[in-house]
C-alpha cells in the first residue's frame, strides 16, 4: 500500500502533462533517491519539470477488529523541481516558456488536495500539510535548480490476517479421531478410512 502511493502520486502528475491540463509535461517522475546530493551529481544534465515521491512515515496507529486492521495517518512528500539556465529567480519564478518551481508546486497541490487516489481504498483522501522551498545544495546551485517539497498526509488500512471478532463461532464440541498402530513388522497406511477409536467431547457453555 505504501509503494502503491508513491506510484499513485507520480501518476497523477503523469496524467495530468498527457492530457494537458498542466500545459507541460514532467521530463522525470520517480521515488527520491537515497542520497539526492550524489544522484545530481551523477545526472549532471537533470531534465526539468522533475518530481518526485516519498513515504516519511506513519503515526495516529488504530487497530480495527474488521477486515481494515491497524491503520494509520502515512505521511508522504512529493518534490518537485525546475531549473533554469538564466538566473536562480527564472529557476522560482519561470520564465514564460517554461514553469518554475513556485507553478509546478501550486500545480501539484490543485492535482493532490483532497484526491482518494483511485482505484487504491485509501481511508482519508490525500491533504495536504505544507509546502516548503528546499534549502539549495551545492549541486542544486550548480544545476539552477530550484526544489519545492510538498508535504502530505492520508489514511492508510494495512489489513489483517487475524480473523475478526466473532469469526470463529462457538466452541461446542470437540472430536477426536485415533488410529491404532498394528503390532509387529506389519506397516498399513495411516490415517485409516475407519478410526480405531473416537472421542467426542462437549464443552460446558
Amino acid at each position: 500500500m505504501i509503494a502503491a502511493v508513491e506510484l499513485a502520486l507520480l501518476q497523477q502528475l503523469r496524467d495530468a502533462g498527457d492530457d494537458g491540463r498542466l500545459g507541460y509535461r514532467y521530463a522525470v517522475l520517480d521515488t527520491f533517491p537515497d542520497e539526492f546530493e550524489g544522484y545530481l551529481t551523477n545526472a549532471r544534465n537533470l531534465r526539468t519539470p522533475a518530481a518526485w515521491a516519498t513515504f516519511l512515515g506513519m503515526a495516529d496507529g488504530a487497530d480495527a477488529l474488521d477486515e481494515m486492521g491497524w491503520n494509520g495517518t502515512a505521511r508522504f512528500a512529493l518534490v518537485v523541481a525546475a531549473s533554469n539556465l538564466r538566473n536562480e529567480q527564472d529557476s522560482r519564478h519561470g520564465d514564460g516558456a517554461v514553469p518554475g518551481s513556485y507553478q509546478l508546486g501550486i500545480d501539484a497541490v490543485r492535482l493532490i488536495s483532497r484526491n482518494p487516489l483511485d482505484p487504491l481504498q485509501l481511508i482519508a483522501p490525500i491533504s495536504v500539510k505544507g509546502l516548503r522551498l528546499v534549502n539549495r545544495s551545492a549541486q542544486m546551485v550548480k544545476q539552477q535548480l530550484s526544489l519545492i517539497a510538498i508535504e502530505l498526509e492520508c489514511r492508510l488500512p494495512f489489513g489483517s490476517f487475524a480473523p475478526a471478532e466473532g469469526d470463529l463461532g462457538q466452541f461446542e464440541l470437540f472430536h477426536v479421531d485415533w488410529d491404532v498402530p498394528p503390532h509387529g513388522n506389519v506397516t498399513v497406511p495411516l490415517p485409516a478410512a475407519a478410526a480405531d477409536a473416537e472421542d467426542l467431547i462437549e464443552v460446558p457453555q
